[in-house]
């Protein structure tokens, strides 16, 4: 594991312990075994290591969809794959995500617009996934707009309260979330109508 490896791992940890306030650059380096000079070699700032770890969250998510979209598979299956898979990348990196929605979103304008910035990315490839599904006549009712709409708001519900707040435990997230993609799966079917 190279030095900066080290930081982001340790960072990690001391954030899931600690929190990102409670956590110092001086206790980061004495856990990764390097000097303050080698942080600030790598990170400006603990603010600029913590934008790190979201950063590769937020690509970690794409490159989940990104996969998903290039299969050969339908626009339903894609959908739900790449959401239990997002859901299983989420659960193992839960406790950084909670510092960035409860301790830094709502204080610091940079993560806001680096928010923003990865949900627009987000929704552009969701938003693919779902046009494939119209296109191919998989979904018959509802708008492209309104079903993205219904599946970041539902997923966003099952990340902020069952992962990040109630901190359930996976299996019971995962199922809650494909109960969920069903029922609004059937409803752009037009089951039942």
């Amino acid at each position: 594991m190279t030095a900066r490896e080290r930081i982001l791992q340790s960072a990690k940890e001391l954030f899931a312990k600690k929190g990102y306030k409670n956590t110092s650059v001086e206790e980061i380096v004495q856990q990764a075994g390097i000097s303050k000079g080698g942080f600030y070699f790598y990170f400006k700032s603990k603010s600029e290591l913590m934008k790190e770890l979201i950063e590769q969250m937020a690509q970690r998510t794409k490159d989940i969809m990104r996969k998903w979209l290039q299969k050969e598979t339908s626009a339903e299956e894609a959908i739900k794959g790449h959401i239990m898979e997002f859901l299983r990348e989420c659960y193992s990196e839960r406790h950084i995500a909670y510092i960035f929605f409860f301790e830094l979103l709502c204080g610091e304008e940079e993560f806001r617009k680096l928010h923003k910035k990865h949900m627009e990315e987000i929704r552009g490839l969701l938003t693919q996934m779902i046009k494939r599904g119209y296109e191919r006549k998989e979904f018959l009712c509802g708008s492209v707009e309104t079903l993205t709409n219904l599946i970041v708001g539902y997923i966003k519900l099952i990340y902020m309260e069952e992962l990040l707040l109630k901190d359930k435990p996976l299996e019971e997230i995962l199922a809650r979330a494909e109960e969920g993609l069903e029922l609004i799966m059937r409803g752009v079917k037009c089951v039942g109508s």
